[in-house]
């Protein structure tokens, strides 16, 4: 389980940053783009002549960072795409993965917990492309000190490991429940251990009864009349059924992966869902239920009310401000992982840092990525950034990552608790004092909420003077309708909305060369793109009161 990114992770040595050219924008003090030797780009936020704050490098061989630097290192949160297909999302130190993080690998692997060196160190838990899962400590990408492996069949050994291999005092339970305690050598039992720890039964260290030889095979319960134990069960329809059964019938906690690729996970009887269980559909919705006899008869749905803020002033003056809160969810623990979602709340980040998006400072805007943005961190970030809106400014919010039918799915969401819903989003809208009022959803069902100088100064002006001029209202643009799903693009390395968002708001949106982007315009040029590169089977939608001359973005002459 050695993993090999030293490469690509430390590409760079001081060297290479000094040998970097500014090829645009302010490459001392503020947003600029570097070019390397190599043929790496970097794009994003400078400071003391160095990199420092939140920017994406494209490096040569095809990886990409995205997230925090601090004097030219990767230093922080941030998230590193490496071109075979594997993902790391978590903290780096000195342009090393280091702290705490999760690593998603192409085969369908994923590691999350403690990093140092580029190398899984210390707690965390490895989930295996093959269905098997340890938690426990490890030491340079080894299981290494005490842990818990869990295998197909239902069994696990709790104990010592040593160069992933069970190594010491350890207790293995058979997945019919039977314990075995003892002493391990080079991953086979040796010394057995009785229950009052009197008795010690040496075997040989090759004994077939104490010894599982294929602790990952499960039994064809199609073949095999199965009762008390787990197997497998494949349907006339290609349906596969994995879990224990009773009287020869699935019972008890399982899973079945049906031929459509719809998936249930929860209680069983006979042989159909009954109990406690997630329904998660191929379409990316997912249902939690109470079932009986394979039909819901309660969905478990627990809404928590959010509570209503006094302690938030008002900042009434005569100046014109913009309020974004900035959301993007990839890591998740309960639904399928996101490739580009948080790679995208950074360019929105970055874009309105930058002139164009109105240059707004630091104490004006919040940033929610993955373990952040938990439902009561989007909730208060919502009602801090929006509940200091007076009536002369803009509020905007962005979100980009799950969506079910109603809701939005943050970082916390666990297949039953913490959805965040459309209706308490548009709330918390309307209850801001804010003239103006944008909302940009990238999700799955999101349309259920039915480089000159010389003239910055002048131009930023003039957007904000038109953001002062122009009626107020609420817009919504959507990205997609509320039974569709919002999709991710490979070739793209975004979600296809958040690409001709940022595309639209960087300039190609300004219909009539004004040099301001409304967000009628906005809406014109997403919808076009999207639907003709998605062959219309994604179909962003805009709603709200509002007024299309909104200004959203200004381009530089």
């Amino acid at each position: 389980m050695k993993l090999n990114y030293l490469l690509s992770v430390l590409a760079f040595s001081w060297g290479s940053w000094c040998s970097a050219q500014c090829v645009q924008g302010d490459c001392q003090n503020g947003i600029g783009i570097y070019k390397y030797p190599s043929g790496a780009r970097y794009e994003g936020q400078f400071n003391d002549n160095k990199i420092n704050g939140i920017g994406i490098l494209y490096l040569s061989n095809g990886d990409l960072f995205t997230g925090h630097w601090v004097n030219n290192y990767r230093q922080g949160k941030g998230k590193m795409s490496f071109h075979n297909g594997d993902q790391y999302s978590g903290e780096f130190s000195r342009s090393k993965i280091e702290g705490t993080g999760t690593m998603s690998f192409a085969n369908g692997s994923r590691y999350s917990g403690e990093w140092k060196n580029n190398y899984p160190h210390g707690k965390g838990t490895y989930l295996y492309d093959h269905g098997e899962k340890y938690e426990g400590l490890f030491t340079e990408g080894l299981r290494q000190g005490f842990g818990k492996y869990f295998y197909n069949d239902g069994s696990s050994y709790d104990g010592q490991w040593s160069q992933n291999q069970r190594e010491g005092s350890g207790l293995f339970t058979s997945h019919d429940g039977k314990k075995t305690n003892g002493v391990w050598q080079h991953d086979q039992l040796t010394n057995e251990i009785s229950a009052s720890n009197t008795n010690v039964i040496n075997y040989p260290a090759a004994s077939p009864t104490t010894v599982i030889s294929n602790p990952n095979a499960l039994i064809n319960c199609n073949d095999n009349n199965c009762d008390g134990i787990s197997g497998y069960y494949i349907f006339k329809d290609g349906s596969k059924y994995t879990g224990p059964f009773k009287n020869g019938n699935p019972y008890g906690q399982g899973i079945l992966f049906y031929a459509n690729g719809d998936r249930y996970e929860g209680e069983w009887d006979d042989v159909a869902p009954d109990g406690r269980g997630i329904m998660y559909f191929a379409s990316g919705r997912v249902y939690a239920a109470i079932w009986d006899k394979g039909k819901p008869v309660k969905q478990l749905d627990q809404r928590i009310e959010i509570p209503k803020r006094n302690d938030i002033k008002v900042q009434s003056d005569d100046e014109i401000r913009i309020w974004p809160v900035i959301i993007g969810v990839a890591r998740y623990e309960h639904m399928p992982a996101l490739k580009y979602s948080d790679d995208d709340a950074y360019k929105i980040y970055a874009f309105m840092k930058s002139p164009e998006g109105g240059a707004i400072p630091d104490n004006q805007i919040k940033l929610l990525i993955d373990e952040d943005a938990t439902r009561v961190n989007i909730i208060d970030a919502l009602q801090e950034q929006f509940g200091k809106a007076d009536e002369n400014d803009m509020v905007m919010v962005y979100y980009s990552g799950h969506g079910v039918s109603g809701s939005l799915l943050p970082i916390d969401f666990d297949g039953y608790n913490n959805k965040l819903y459309h209706d308490e989003i548009v709330q918390i809208m309307e209850s801001s004092k804010a003239k103006h009022k944008l909302c940009l959803i990238d999700a799955c069902y999101a349309g259920g909420m039915n480089d000159a100088k010389a003239d910055y100064t002048t131009s930023i002006n003039r957007f904000y003077n038109q953001l002062n001029q122009e009626k107020g209202g609420t817009a919504m643009i959507l990205s997609c309708k509320s039974r569709e799903v919002s999709l991710e693009d490979s070739g793209l390395r975004q979600g296809i909305f958040s690409h001709f968002l940022i595309r639209g708001l960087k300039g190609e949106a300004d219909e009539n060369r004004n040099k301001i982007v409304s967000v009628q315009e906005l809406f014109n040029f997403i919808n076009t793109r999207v639907r003709s590169y998605t062959l219309n089977t994604q179909n962003p939608e805009i709603d709200g009161q509002y007024n299309p001359s909104m200004p959203v973005a200004w381009i530089r002459n």
